[in-house]
C-alpha cells in the first residue's frame, strides 16, 4: 500500500493506524524467523499441517 495514501487518509482522519501486537501479525510468519510457539501457533491458524517424517529411505 503506498504510504503517502496512507498518510493522506490519516490527515483527513478517515483511517486511523492501531499497534498490532507481534503474536497476532500471522503474516510473519511468511518474512520472519518466528520462536517455535508462535510458528507453530500460525503455522495451525492457517492450517497447514506438519509433514510426517519417515526414516524408513522412502523417497
Amino acid at each position: 500500500m503506498d504510504i503517502h495514501f496512507v498518510r493522506e487518509k490519516i490527515a483527513k482522519g478517515q483511517v486511523r493506524v492501531l499497534h498490532v501486537p507481534s503474536r497476532f501479525q500471522i503474516a510473519d510468519i511468511f518474512t520472519k524467523g518466528l520462536p517455535k510457539v508462535l510458528f507453530d501457533d500460525f503455522r495451525s491458524s492457517l492450517n497447514i499441517r506438519e509433514l510426517p517424517v519417515s526414516t524408513a529411505g522412502k523417497y
